[in-house]
């Protein structure tokens, strides 16, 4: 398990962040399709929160050594929000080692991933008390998947990625979902990330459309980036 960054940037081109992305390889080298690999009916649901939160570790240990700056998106899984081991683990560990590492809370931004959860009430409860420990929310993919407007109203995120199916549907002519989609940030004073800025077009859409953040290919690719040493590297992917 290995972490790839891709940066963020705001209207203007300044860097804003990154998103934390993982890449998975097997033990002879070769890298696995990454959401096969997490949606594989081999993993049970507490394996795939225990992978969550190691993916967390990595990717803050990888941040703060090889970049530090701005912000940084992690993924969760809705099952590792909703766990009742996670709010005992944010507080006691998860923070502590933030600022261990150098970093500072406010630059932690935990991304909601589009899957499905079996109690969305939960969901929202959980997400509320990561809030009142000063950690900020992002609904990721926005349009598609679970990320409803009914669970984006309740958990009154931070920033709203829109899911770059939208963009493209407004760069083809389609511009309602996008445009709907950017009003129900702005009820609730969300901030607008589009996601799939792959290409000039889709850059000067982003512009005409006054997002306040963008990503993709056009912006940046994913990066992967190594451990400083053998040891680090055998010990996280153990």
């Amino acid at each position: 398990m290995k972490s790839a960054f891709q940066p963020i940037v705001s209207l203007s081109g300044k860097l804003f962040g990154y998103e934390a992305l993982l890449r998975v390889f097997d033990e002879t080298g070769d890298q696995l399709l990454t959401e096969p690999f997490f949606t594989s009916e081999l993993l049970t649901e507490r394996d795939r929160i225990n992978i969550d939160r190691l993916a967390k570790v990595i990717h803050l240990r990888n941040f703060s050594r090889f970049l530090s700056r701005g912000t940084l998106f992690l993924n969760m899984i809705p099952a590792a929000v909703i766990d009742a081991d996670t709010h005992i683990l944010t507080k006691n560990a998860l923070i502590p080692r933030v600022i261990d590492l150098g970093l500072s809370i406010d630059q932690i931004y935990f991304e909601v991933l589009e899957h499905f959860c079996s109690d969305d009430v939960r969901l929202v409860q959980s997400l509320q008390s990561m809030r009142q420990q000063g950690l900020r929310i992002a609904i990721d993919d926005y349009g598609v998947g679970a990320s409803s407007e009914l669970r984006v109203r309740e958990v009154k995120p931070e920033i709203i990625k829109m899911d770059k199916s939208l963009l493209a549907e407004y760069i083809n002519g389609e511009p309602g979902k996008l445009l709907k989609a950017m009003e129900l940030a702005c009820e609730l004073d969300a901030k607008v990330l589009l996601e799939g800025v792959e290409d000039p077009r889709c850059y000067q859409a982003a512009q005409a459309l006054g997002a306040d953040y963008m990503q993709g290919y056009y912006i940046g690719r994913p990066e992967l980036v190594q451990c400083l040493s053998r040891e680090q590297e055998w010990a996280y992917t153990d």
